[in-house]
């Protein structure tokens, strides 16, 4: 009996889990670039190999879990916007950014920026990793499907080229894990990222001048959302009967 209160125990916690990345994802449903999260959970056996959990079904007494959130990384829809620094990437490349500590992050695109020593960078002030700088005073600035930067430079007539954004990709992008921000980094041990121009090499392709949307699909994020808190509430009916079977076991023996 007190096994059924550790399995659902468990069990509870899991769906927990499962409930809040559901709703994270449809809070973040209108979110660009923003992709599907979803926690996957592993069975380890005190003694022997792993064991799967699927369903949210809880392992047995003497086991524990592990959880890992993995991204569903999908294409997202296109949607144009008509903004000059705003990229969206069309296949699976990512830009690749600075970190502050120095690491490289990888980003989906989305609205980019001039930051104030003239570096390009993504919405939230991270530099892109690559050897652009947009001179003070320069307008018009432009990021062309090829990767392509230009700019008008103050007294020019025709704009000039400021450098090149190459597109990155991994031969496992499950290896990559969300930082936040719309930031992957890679997992300890991800293979090395293949770097390309866009349009080369599998990279994908630049769409300038739009943004990806999230790839959630409401329906299915609402669905799966109902589906969780029913097996929720089954571990908790589990739980508070194999409670009052122990207090009925208890009485009993005083009995």
């Amino acid at each position: 009996m007190y096994d059924a209160i550790y399995v659902s125990a468990v069990g509870l916690q899991a769906q927990k889990e499962q409930l809040d990345a559901a709703a994270n994802n449809l809070a973040n449903a209108n979110t660009p670039t923003f992709k599907r999260q979803r926690v996957d959970f592993s069975a380890i056996l005190d003694r022997g190999g792993p064991a799967r959990v699927t369903d949210g079904l809880a392992p047995a007494a003497g086991e524990s879990v592990s959880k890992r959130v993995r991204v569903d990384l999908a294409q997202g829809e296109v949607v144009p916007t008509g903004r000059a620094l705003d990229v969206a990437i069309q296949g699976a490349g990512f830009l690749e950014v600075l970190l502050a500590d120095g690491r490289s992050g990888y980003s989906r695109g989305g609205s980019l920026k001039v930051n104030d020593d003239g570096t390009l960078a993504i919405a939230d002030g991270r530099a892109l990793k690559a050897d652009v700088r947009v001179p003070s005073g320069a307008t018009g600035i432009a990021v062309a499907a090829d990767g392509t930067v230009t700019a008008l430079l103050p007294g020019d007539k025709s704009a000039s080229v400021l450098g090149q954004l190459d597109l990155v990709t991994f031969v496992n992008p499950d290896s990559l894990q969300y930082q936040g921000e719309g930031v992957f980094v890679p997992r300890a041990g991800a293979s090395d990222p293949a770097r390309a121009r866009p349009g080369e090499d599998g990279t994908g392709t630049l769409v300038t001048g739009a943004l990806e949307a999230s790839n959630i699909r409401m329906v299915d994020e609402m669905v799966s959302l109902m589906l969780m808190q029913r097996v929720y509430e089954l571990n908790a009916k589990v739980m508070q009967a194999a409670d009052e079977m122990v207090g009925m076991t208890n009485n009993l023996r005083r009995g």
